[in-house]
C-alpha cells in the first residue's frame, strides 16, 4: 500500500485523464479539419460568369431596374386608357290640366376621331421597351464592376505568393548567413543587410495582404454576401485577341443604351404625332329610352339617338407637343453624342486592349525562365564564395519584380479588354 501512495506512482497515475482528454482534443479537432478540407473540396471555385451572374441575381437589383420597367408601362397604361361611358337619367315634368311627365335614360361615349389614344398607346409601348433596354445598360455596368473586381482579387491573390517568394528565399539566405557569422566565415553586415531586406519584403507582403482583403470585402459587397469570398478560378491574360474593328463597331450597334435611346425617340414622335392632331374633333354618341306620361292619354315609350362633335378652337396640345419635342430631341442628342464617343474611343481602346495582351505575354515568356536561372546561379556564387550579398539580393528582388510586373501588365490586359467590352456591350470573355 505504501508503494502504490510514493511520489513515483503518483506522477504515473495522474496524467492517465489528462492523456485520454488530449487524444480526444486531437481526435475531433483532426475531425473537424477533414471535414472543413472535404467541404473546401466539394464548393467548387467561382468562375468569372458565375461571379457574374451572382451579382446580377441580388434581389434589391432585380427590384430596382423592375419596378423602373412597371412604372413605364403603367404610364403608358394610364396615357392609353378609353373614357369610361357615361350613364344618364332625366326628368322632366310639367304641371296642370296638360301636365306632362317625360324620362330619359341613355348611355353615351366619346370616341377619339384623331387616335390620339392609339398614338399615346403605341409611345407608352415604346417607352417601357427602353425601360427595359435601360435595364439592361444598368446590368452590364454591375457586370463590368463585378469583372473588374473578380479579377482585382486574382491579381491581389496571385501577388501574394510571389512576395511570399521572395520573403522565402531572404530568410533560407539569411539562415545560411546566420549560421555562417557564428563558424566566423560571414561578416556581420551581410547579415544585417540580409535583415533589412527582409523587412522590406515583409512590409511588401504585409501591404499586399492588405490590399487584398479589401479586394476580397468589395467583392463581397457586390455579391450580396457577408461571408468569405469563396475560391476562384480564372486567369488574368485574356485567352485571345478581340476580334477586328469592323466586327466590333457592329457590335457596339447593339448596346441596350443605344436601344434604349431609339425607343425613347420613336415615343417622344409618336407623342408629338398625337399632339399634332389637335384639330380633330372628339364624337360623342349617345342612346337611351325615352317615356312620356300623357296623364289621362295613357303613356308612350319611345328611344333616343344622339351625337355631337367637340369644337376645337384652341390648340389646347401645345404644351404636350413641346415635351414630346424636347424629350425627342434629348434623346436625338445622348444617342449622338455616344455615338461619336463610340466611334473615337472604340479603335483606340482595341489597339490598347492588343497590344498591351501582347506585351504582357512576351514579358512573361523572356522573364520567367530568365529570372529562375539568375537566381540559382546567384545562390549557388554566394554559397561558394564566387559572387557577393549585392548580387544575391539583386537576383532574389529581380525575380519578384520580374513576378509582379508580369501580373501588373497582365492585369492591365485584363482591364483594357474589359474596358473594350463595356464599349460594345458584350459580356465576360
Amino acid at each position: 500500500m505504501a508503494a502504490n501512495h510514493s511520489p513515483r506512482f503518483r506522477l504515473l497515475k495522474r496524467p492517465t485523464g489528462a492523456r485520454f482528454l488530449a487524444c480526444f482534443v486531437l481526435v475531433v479537432a483532426a475531425a473537424n479539419t477533414a471535414e472543413a478540407q472535404e467541404a473546401e473540396k466539394q464548393t467548387p471555385a467561382l468562375t468569372e460568369n458565375e461571379v457574374v451572374a451572382r451579382a446580377l441575381r441580388r434581389a434589391p437589383l432585380t427590384e430596382l431596374l423592375e419596378g423602373a420597367a412597371v412604372a413605364e408601362e403603367g404610364r403608358g397604361r394610364a396615357a392609353s386608357a378609353y373614357p369610361n361611358p357615361e350613364f344618364s337619367y332625366l326628368r322632366e315634368q310639367t304641371f296642370g290640366a296638360f301636365g306632362t311627365r317625360e324620362d330619359y335614360v341613355a348611355v353615351s361615349q366619346t370616341i377619339d376621331l384623331g387616335n390620339r389614344r392609339g398614338l399615346r398607346e403605341e409611345a407608352g409601348h415604346a417607352r417601357a421597351r427602353s425601360a427595359r433596354r435601360e435595364g439592361d445598360a444598368a446590368r452590364m455596368v454591375v457586370a463590368v464592376d463585378a469583372r473588374q473586381r473578380f479579377y482585382e482579387v486574382l491579381y491581389r491573390q496571385a501577388r501574394v505568393p510571389a512576395l511570399e517568394g521572395w520573403t522565402a528565399r531572404i530568410d533560407r539566405a539569411l539562415t545560411i548567413v546566420t549560421r555562417r557569422e557564428q563558424r566566423g566565415d560571414a561578416a556581420t553586415y551581410d547579415r544585417r543587410r540580409l535583415e533589412r531586406e527582409r523587412a522590406v519584403a515583409t512590409g511588401r507582403l504585409a501591404t499586399e495582404r492588405a490590399a487584398l482583403e479589401g479586394a476580397q470585402a468589395r467583392l463581397r459587397a457586390i455579391l450580396g454576401e457577408a461571408a468569405q469570398v469563396p475560391s476562384l478560378t480564372g486567369t488574368l491574360l485574356p485567352e485571345a485577341e478581340p476580334a477586328a474593328l469592323p466586327t466590333l463597331r457592329a457590335s457596339s450597334a447593339s448596346r441596350p443604351d443605344l436601344l434604349a435611346l431609339e425607343l425613347r425617340i420613336e415615343a417622344g414622335s409618336l407623342d408629338r404625332t398625337a399632339a399634332s392632331r389637335w384639330w380633330l374633333p372628339d364624337l360623342r354618341l349617345e342612346g337611351g329610352w325615352k317615356g312620356v306620361d300623357l296623364g289621362r292619354q295613357g303613356r308612350t315609350d319611345g328611344f333616343l339617338l344622339g351625337a355631337a362633335l367637340s369644337i376645337p378652337l384652341w390648340d389646347r396640345s401645345s404644351g404636350l407637343a413641346r415635351v414630346a419635342e424636347g424629350e425627342e430631341r434629348v434623346a436625338q442628342g445622348r444617342r449622338a453624342l455616344l455615338e461619336s464617343e463610340l466611334a473615337g474611343e472604340l479603335g483606340g481602346a482595341r489597339a490598347e486592349a492588343v497590344r498591351l495582351r501582347r506585351a504582357a505575354a512576351e514579358f512573361r515568356e523572356q522573364t520567367t525562365s530568365a529570372s529562375g536561372d539568375l537566381v540559382r546561379i546567384a545562390s549557388a556564387g554566394y554559397e561558394g564564395g564566387e559572387l557577393g550579398l549585392v548580387e544575391l539580393l539583386d537576383a532574389y528582388r529581380g525575380a519578384a519584380d520580374d513576378a509582379v510586373t508580369t501580373l501588373d501588365m497582365e492585369h492591365s490586359a485584363r482591364r483594357a479588354r474589359i474596358e473594350l467590352d463595356r464599349l460594345i456591350g458584350a459580356g465576360p470573355r
